[in-house]
């Protein structure tokens, strides 16, 4: 059986932009208003991501589709700025150097900014009860409360005593109550 070659210098390995552009889905380069959707590894929150093949560094890949349309890196505290509001889209053309406020004002004008409701002190009282019965989780309240389950960390602050703390202490034991003695 053959041994596996050595890398050779004459061995081509694939450029940073062939690896780039191999994972983003085809687009209209006529019609400027469709996003270039990526087809590699994405994030829970849909940012595509890729190991840099130059630096072996773990990048977003609408930061590498800017640095390779400009030829250069991305400046200190700058961001790159999706102005489709589509986290999956790396079109060159759809992508826009920012600050961290640009970035901020884009989310609110695009209405994509996760603000919960505030909630009352009896709602705090009810979630601490609902909590301690076990008939409820953490993310069964927050989707019972805020219509979303992206409120289950603040359920958790609640029930912990982290948050609202003149309302009473945190849940330290569960259930309905004692059981009852066994008959004999």
């Amino acid at each position: 059986m053959p041994d596996l070659l050595p890398d050779s210098e004459d061995t081509k390995h694939p450029t940073r932009e062939e690896v780039f552009w191999s994972r983003c889905s085809p687009f209209n380069h006529k019609d400027r208003t469709e996003c270039a959707p990526w087809l590699g590894h994405q994030l829970p929150a849909a940012y595509g991501t890729m190991v840099d093949p130059e630096t072996g560094r773990q990048e977003y890949a609408h930061r590498m589709s800017w640095m390779l349309k400009h030829g250069r890196d991305i400046p200190d505290g700058m961001v790159v700025r999706h102005l489709c509001s589509n986290p999956a889209c790396v079109r060159p053309a759809h992508l826009a150097l920012g600050s961290y406020s640009d970035n901020a004002k884009d989310k609110l004008d695009a209405g994509r900014t996760r603000v919960l409701p505030d909630l009352t002190d009896d709602d705090v009282v009810a979630i601490r009860h609902a909590y301690k019965t076990e008939r409820f989780s953490a993310g069964d309240l927050a989707e019972l409360y805020f219509g979303t389950r992206e409120g289950q960390p603040r359920i958790t602050r609640i029930v912990n005593g982290q948050s609202h703390i003149t309302l009473g202490g945190p849940i330290t034991r569960r259930g309905r109550g004692n059981k009852a003695k066994r008959r004999t």
